[in-house]
């Protein structure tokens, strides 16, 4: 019997057949992960971002009768069509209660585990159809009110506040030690073209809020040179990987996160204006042990618009301290990224949890589009003035 507290639970594909286009589908890589929701969420990342959706077909779980069962998660892609009626009920009633068994794509997983280690294992990795793309969602209409964008969980700022005198821009760590070849990110094992590729999408959004008036702020982590802002812990943290390198040793660009190296600074494509503030800070977060809260608080700012990298860690730590500290965060979904897509996805549902519990996500275009929209108003407002 499925476990009906699992993700996507026989839920209908929100992807669409590319016809006429062959391609291998790679299935996720084998391994273990700390939880189920965790190799879930990773495996449902992973099947869309090569071309396909996987959800939960059904599942076992230790019982009374039979504790020492091991809790399965039997996993298949959703490309099918013909289901197989079980109990004696018609197909159509079947696909209504959404626990009929797809029989056409022999694609499986199966993720086993108990509390502390889940297992994945491939049993087949072969589909019998192409690659599929997402196709649009068609979502509810709604009227956003004036000073507000739209955004999930709701509409925001909350107070449709959304000016240049109560709203900025804040970009996270957009630093080449997490964004370039031969960074502090690279020494630590971990894949940066998700960070390269917010790049450009930045762009197109400092350009934005800076034409409209809007503050911009730019965060580095980074430590001082003699390191007296690092930690015991963190040190030996940093050093904890395949490289033994960390805060501090030599690299291509300079000692990595040290303040006036290279790789400290943000990438040229991103580099701050002529006033713009740069919030240099020790760790995760932009408010601990800097003085990005009072230079907020003086601006008269209560509403951030949050991207860059990473969203499970300094995006994430900064959004968590700007909510303890009354600001109203909006994660923009689309213009944030993680090292691990997993890691991202989870992230950004946490925020939308409890109704809104760290604040909002909105997408790109969505911001762009509210930016520009208070620049075209204020700029016919002004018109009558600048023609006098």
């Amino acid at each position: 019997m499925a476990d009906p507290t699992d993700l996507n639970l026989d839920a209908p594909s929100d992807l669409q057949d590319i016809p006429e286009l062959a391609m291998q589908l790679i299935p996720p890589p084998e391994g273990t992960y700390p939880d189920k929701n965790t190799l879930l969420a990773a495996v449902q990342a992973h099947g869309k971002a090569h071309g396909y959706n996987v959800v939960v077909k059904s599942s076992s779980t230790p019982t009374e009768k039979k504790p020492g069962r091991t809790a399965k998660v039997w996993l298949r892609c959703d490309r099918g069509g013909h289901y197989r009626p079980r109990n004696g009920l018609t197909e159509e009633t079947r696909k209504r209660r959404r626990t009929s068994r797809l029989m056409d794509c022999p694609f499986m997983l199966v993720a086993a585990g108990s509390p502390g280690i889940w297992t994945l294992t491939v049993l087949n990795p072969t589909h019998n159809h192409g690659p599929i793309i997402e196709k649009p969602r068609q979502v509810p209409h709604h009227k956003v009110r004036k000073g507000q964008l739209p955004a999930i969980p709701y509409d925001w700022p909350h107070d449709a506040t959304f000016t240049p005198y109560t709203t900025a821009l804040v970009i996270i760590d957009m630093q080449k030690d997490f964004c370039s070849p031969g960074g502090y990110l690279e020494y630590q094992g971990y894949d940066i073209s998700a960070a390269q590729a917010l790049i450009p999408k930045l762009q197109r959004l400092l350009h934005s809020f800076r034409s409209a008036g809007f503050p911009v702020y730019h965060t580095r982590e980074g430590h001082r040179p003699d390191l007296s802002t690092l930690s015991s812990r963190e040190s030996f943290r940093s050093r904890n990987n395949a490289t033994g390198l960390g805060i501090g040793s030599q690299g291509p660009m300079g000692r990595l996160l040290i303040r006036g190296e290279m790789g400290h600074d943000t990438v040229d494509e991103l580099y701050p204006l002529v006033g713009e503030p740069v919030i240099d800070k020790p760790g995760r977060g932009a408010f601990a042990h800097t003085d990005f809260e009072l230079i907020l608080h003086n601006k008269g700012i209560k509403n951030l618009v949050i991207a860059g990298v990473t969203t499970d860690v300094c995006v994430s730590t900064t959004m968590r301290e700007a909510n303890d500290r009354g600001f109203d965060c909006v994660l923009l979904d689309d213009a944030s990224a993680a090292s691990e897509a997993s890691l991202h996805v989870s992230t950004v549902e946490s925020v939308k949890m409890e109704g809104g519990i760290f604040g909002s996500v909105a997408k790109l275009e969505d911001v762009i589009q509210a930016v520009d929209s208070f620049k075209s108003v204020t700029m016919k407002k002004l018109a009558p003035q600048l023609t006098g």
